[in-house]
């Protein structure tokens, strides 16, 4: 009768492909061994789980019953920040299970793709392009209608670690930056990204083009709803490469519709992956990409370099690098 293996297994909690598996394959060390999702059903989560000391998450919520039913398990390891919405934490707490996170390359990752949204917006590139592949050529179509980020005020709304990416990425663009956050930020910071701090509704009265950066609360939930959408600037233009349920997209939808918003990009959405078809489909004026923000091959690699180092310093009980303080 076969041994059973002895090392600790680490369960890849997000369904892939097989060169995103080669991926994470590639950071293992020696001493650990990496499970994957083939089916991706919640059988496969559940019977996979019984095995693994350490879970590392991402877009798929590490629920309750899926840590009830990981009776090895010892550490959760986010492969990226935003664990309000993927992770239970009250579950963890009672299990005196540790969570860490993996920031390395969401920042960038997540403030090009915001910066690619507002320039795709500005220009209609997704209608542009899917005109041209059908053979319609719209040389000077879009001239009364597209805009240039040049002149514009940019209002990021949290700047936190990719707040803060995303108002070094625009440095250079001829924008005016403002944010809104709950936190007060040093003057030397405010200094060094050429951001002024206003209020939530001065930001959403001035700004030319609004964008999210906040994590998925309580208190975000809903944050832009008919009420504080109807207070942007008329001909504004909303990107969210943050949370869906931050969006209450049925006012979007209402408000670029009516014209009062003059674009959309969206990276996250209510419900994921959205109903087909998505009622963003008819505009051509809305950008929208798969929750794919941070999804590079080189912010990837960087990450799971950067998860299987901290587990390696898990297992030595040695201190966790960005870990979560659960209480």
């Amino acid at each position: 009768m076969a041994e059973a293996d002895p090392r600790p297994k680490v369960l890849y909690f997000v369904q892939g492909n097989a060169p995103l598996y080669e991926l994470v394959q590639g950071a293992v060390p020696d001493g650990f061994e990496l499970l994957t999702l083939e089916r991706g059903d919640e059988a496969e989560r559940l019977e996979k789980l019984r095995e693994a000391e350490v879970v590392i998450v991402g877009g798929t919520r590490l629920s309750r019953h899926h840590i009830d039913a990981a009776p090895r398990l010892r550490l959760v390891h986010h492969q990226g920040v935003g664990y309000h919405d993927t992770v239970d934490v009250d579950a963890l707490r009672e299990r005196q299970v540790a969570l860490a996170l993996a920031p390395g390359g969401t920042s960038i990752g997540v403030a090009e793709h915001t910066l690619m949204m507002m320039l795709a917006v500005c220009k209609r590139l997704a209608y542009l392009d899917a005109e041209l592949r059908r053979g319609v050529w719209h040389a000077n179509d879009m001239r009364a209608e597209s805009r240039q980020l040049f002149g514009m005020t940019v209002g990021i709304v949290g700047l936190g670690r990719i707040g803060k990416e995303v108002a070094r990425h625009l440095q250079g663009f001829g924008v005016t930056l403002v944010y809104h956050d709950i936190v007060d930020m040093p003057e030397e910071l405010e200094r060094e990204l050429k951001v002024r701090r206003v209020g939530f509704d001065e930001l959403l009265a001035i700004s030319d083009m609004v964008t999210l950066h906040l994590p998925l609360t309580e208190l975000s939930h809903h944050m832009m709803n008919r009420e504080t959408i109807g207070r942007m600037k008329p001909g504004a233009m909303l990107i969210n490469c943050a949370r869906g349920p931050i969006v209450e997209e049925a006012a979007l939808v209402e408000a670029l519709r009516s014209g009062h918003l003059s674009g959309a990009g969206l990276d996250t959405f209510e419900v994921e992956p959205p109903p087909h078809p998505t009622p963003f489909a008819e505009f051509r004026n809305v950008v929208l990409t798969p929750h794919n923000a941070p999804g590079t091959r080189d912010a990837m690699a960087m990450k799971m370099v950067d998860i299987f180092t901290n587990v390696e310093r898990f297992y030595r009980t040695e201190p966790l690098v960005d870990r979560v303080p659960l209480g």
